[in-house]
């Protein structure tokens, strides 16, 4: 009688012990959706920040991009100062030249007035 007292009982501890595995089994699968979900969450988040950073990345090109361009213009107009700065002052070393040498008084050129 022991014995058979004894195996109902060992069923009803299995009985248990099967049903709170399989509780544990359902739960642990809610935890999966969750983990999931804020796995996917974390993913759009990242993506959201990668198009932003894309975007700023962009920008900070077409600034690279207008400021060379501007460098570009000043150096051409740089050149461009140089050139009628030369000119000039081989126009006026030229008009010294020629008053020293007829002992004229130098008019100085019209873009220096």
């Amino acid at each position: 009688m022991f014995k058979i007292m004894e195996r109902k009982w060992l069923f009803g501890v299995f009985v248990i012990l099967s049903l709170g595995a399989l509780a544990g089994c359902a739960t642990a699968s809610r935890n999966t959706e969750a983990d999931l979900d804020a796995l996917n969450s974390k993913i759009s988040s990242l993506q959201g920040q990668l198009s932003e950073k894309d975007a700023e990345i962009a920008r900070l090109q077409n600034q690279m991009r207008d400021g060379e361009t501007a460098r570009i213009q000043a150096e051409a107009e740089k050149r461009i100062m140089g050139q009628k700065l030369d000119s000039l002052t081989a126009e006026l070393v030229a008009k010294a030249h020629e008053a020293k040498t007829h002992k004229k008084e130098i008019a100085l050129p019209s873009d220096l007035k």
